[in-house]
């Protein structure tokens, strides 16, 4: 989990009342993507919360060749 520095935030940010990346107020960040230094979330907008948090590793199944 990321977390981030409050002081570069506005309160909207730091209220997860907008994205901590794009401040997109609407529809409302739903996606946490870290934490602040006092463990309380901060929220993205989907968008913004792609291009934050990595996508999970691939699980790679290899079959025998016959």
């Amino acid at each position: 989990m990321l977390t981030f520095d409050p002081e570069g935030l506005t309160g909207a940010q730091r209220d997860g009342d907008a994205c901590v990346v794009c401040h997109k107020r609407w529809p409302r960040p739903r996606v946490r993507v870290g934490v602040l230094p006092d463990n309380s979330s901060v929220l993205a907008c989907g968008d913004c919360a792609e291009a934050l948090v990595p996508a999970p590793t691939a699980t790679v199944v290899a079959f025998p060749a016959r």
